[in-house]
């Protein structure tokens, strides 16, 4: 896929619904605590921001008009502006809910962090524990293929670290890097990416049944790795399942991205606009916008303008 370029040789700009940047990959847990010790124990990433809501509606995530969540933000030490974070939404009621034995497998199937070196991870796993899977030839990001080791969280989610040379602005320890996804069609699941700014970085690079790599040009911290899988069968995870459920990205604003998908964009059905309090954080709240994907993918739009980040412009 590429740019639109203006005669003079500019690109043309994004469109309204084009995303500019991943804000945070969602893990629903039974536990934030204990979940937040953990990564904080193994990969050096920061609870900067926390969040209490005692009587939310929630009727546009399907889990009706009063709820009760604790969300804590973990971010590498690049920091809020600089990178993606990791939410932990801890539900009380509804409960958070673990996924049965007929539930759907999770869409995004694993979290995946960079390092400059392995030891100190697996060193840090043993310490607590944790199981450690040394990947058999690598695992495949971008299109190149790098030492790793998985294991997984206190609430059975895949994690996968990988070492690579680390980037000029690269924290100490770990950073979050890439989020792996299951799909059923590879060329519809990158269609429906793309439709919201996403482009193909290499072809061809999950280990085994192929698959793709999709960047944001305006954020190359990270990147969705996709595998195609076969088609599974259950019922559809709910937004309180336990597990990694969504993602959200960063659009200049969520009511003109709206417009812009209404009047003809192919992501299918286009819900009106929400605005989520967060009265104990910085922001207030956020106005936000959920899509249905492929294969059970569901992606949050959050206005959050360009201004408000600071992705590196070079390539990752």
């Amino acid at each position: 896929m590429s740019a639109d370029v203006h005669p003079a040789g500019e690109e043309a700009p994004a469109a309204p619904h084009h995303a500019h940047a991943v804000m945070h990959c969602n893990l629903n847990t039974v536990d934030v605590e204990r979940a937040a010790a953990f990564y904080m124990a193994v990969l050096d990433v920061e609870p900067r921001m926390r969040s209490v809501s005692t009587d939310g509606d929630s009727t546009f995530m399907g889990l009706g008009t009063s709820t009760a969540s604790v969300t804590t933000f973990l971010y590498d030490r690049r920091g809020p502006r600089a990178a993606p974070a990791l939410e932990l939404v801890g539900w009380s009621r509804p409960a958070t809910e673990p996924a049965g034995p007929d539930t759907l497998p999770p869409t995004f199937t694993a979290v995946g962090f960079r390092v400059a070196d392995l030891r100190p991870v697996v060193a840090r796993l043993a310490a607590i524990g944790a199981p450690v899977e040394r990947v058999e030839h690598g695992a495949t990001v971008r299109g190149s293929v790098w030492p790793a080791v998985r294991t997984v969280d206190p609430d059975g989610v895949p994690v996968e670290v990988i070492e690579v040379p680390p980037a000029a602005d690269d924290p100490p320890a770990a950073a979050f890097s890439h989020e792996r996804v299951r799909s059923t069609d590879l060329d519809r699941t990158a269609d429906w990416f793309g439709a919201l700014g996403w482009t193909v970085r290499a072809r061809g690079t999950a280990e085994g049944g192929g698959g793709l790599s999709l960047v944001l040009p305006e954020d190359p911290t990270f990147s969705l790795e996709l595998r195609r899988l076969p088609p599974p069968s259950g019922v559809p995870r709910r937004a309180n399942t336990q597990g990694l459920y969504r993602m959200a990205l960063a659009v200049e604003d969520v009511a003109a991205a709206h417009r812009s998908l209404v009047a003809g964009s192919a992501v299918g059905d286009v819900p009106e606009p929400e605005f989520v309090p967060m009265p104990d954080t910085p922001t207030g709240g956020f106005t936000v916008m959920f899509l249905d994907g492929p294969d059970g993918a569901v992606v949050e739009l959050v206005s959050r303008p360009r201004s408000a980040v600071r992705r590196p412009r070079e390539p990752r």
